[in-house]
């Protein structure tokens, strides 16, 4: 008796397993088949981690890429080399970088576009020692400046071309330390980064002569984020929601910035940069100066036929660029789904004769 009982209890444990199994099965398939998988995104920014790139690491750190169904992976290049190589090369989806260098890439033939321009202003200093003998701008005459020579150098030699001053140009790869021993009379410095640097070498304001480059009518935005034209082409949902997403981080990374800083904390010792609180809050405080500048009509990510026309104007009467490309091909307007945001007649790259 008590055997047909147990068998009788083990068929009837048998079949309730057997029904409850397929649909717990079923239950994990429709789970997993709801959840979409994350599109792979390879992002390149202009340097090693810092403050210059604080919305990108919130993006990251705070779930919003993956939210937007992204996987970003941050790739760095090595100092000498450009991001226009990284982009041809297709080692990266995405880069941050000047939007001088942009439209020169454009402009000598390169298929990049820009979809979310970020920096709204320009942050590049001339800087000389007033013992110097610089007071004014036409005092860099006959001497040694030295400048970045991979991706941002276009707008420090128009600045010079513009206003016909012949200085010795010295390659700088990076860092202040050829101005601080004197190799160099002018350094080429970001307000946001290298002015400060210059500031907590014990060097004091007061002993230095600085030309903000928006004070000579080249107050030209910097930071955007590109990519190839061929990737917009075949992705351009990737990239709408890679800039929203930014966009998105560079916010948050405003809301909070106690913990943005430890986020950037965290990126430099995982990538073996030096990190310095006081120096990257600095940069923190100016880059939101930069992006969402205060009383004025800029809007975020976007950039402005205005903005585009004055840039390229300028570097084509200083003879960065020869011809200017068309604003509609240049810019991709992804937040508002517009390829060609604000076009203009004006603005079609036909233009004969651009004067000042």
């Amino acid at each position: 008796m008590k055997v047909k009982i147990h068998k009788t209890f083990f068929v009837l444990l048998l079949f309730i397993v057997s029904g409850l199994l397929p649909s717990a099965v079923f239950s994990q398939k429709t789970e997993s088949e709801a959840v979409p998988a994350l599109t792979k995104v390879i992002f390149t920014p202009q340097w090693f981690p810092q403050a210059q790139f604080a919305g990108y690491y919130m993006a990251q750190e705070l779930g919003i890429y993956n939210k937007c169904g992204l996987d970003v992976v941050f790739q760095y290049k090595p100092p000498q080399r450009t991001l226009i190589s990284v982009l041809m090369d297709k080692n990266a989806d995405f880069v941050t970088d000047f939007l001088a260098s942009g439209i020169k890439m454009r402009s000598n033939g390169v298929k990049v576009v820009n979809v979310g321009q970020i920096s709204q202003r320009s942050a590049l200093v001339f800087v000389a020692r007033k013992g110097s003998g610089i007071k004014k701008l036409e005092d860099i005459n006959g001497k040694k400046v030295g400048i970045w020579m991979t991706d941002f150098q276009e707008v420090p030699k128009a600045l010079l071309d513009k206003y016909k001053i012949k200085a010795e140009i010295i390659p700088v790869v990076s860092g202040i330390e050829l101005f601080l021993c004197r190799g160099i009379d002018v350094v080429a410095v970001m307000w946001y980064n290298e002015y400060h640097e210059l500031l907590s070498s014990g060097i004091n304001e007061d002993e230095i002569t600085t030309f903000f480059f928006s004070d000579y009518n080249l107050d030209i935005p910097e930071d955007g984020i590109y990519c190839l034209q061929e990737t917009y082409g075949k992705k351009p949902e990737m990239c709408r929601k890679f800039v929203k997403a930014s966009l998105e981080g560079w916010q948050e990374a405003f809301k909070n910035k106690k913990r943005t800083l430890e986020v950037i904390r965290k990126n430099c010792r995982e990538n073996h940069i030096p990190y310095n609180n006081a120096h990257q809050s600095w940069m923190l405080n100016r880059m939101e100066e930069l992006i969402f500048p205060p009383g004025e009509g800029h809007l975020a990510g976007f950039l402005s036929p205005k903005a585009y026309l004055d840039t390229a104007k300028k570097l084509k009467s200083t003879g960065v660029i020869k011809t200017i490309p068309p604003y509609s091909e240049f810019y991709k307007d992804v937040l508002n789904g517009n390829t060609s945001a604000g076009k203009d007649e004006n603005i079609s790259g036909k233009e004969e004769n651009v004067q000042e």
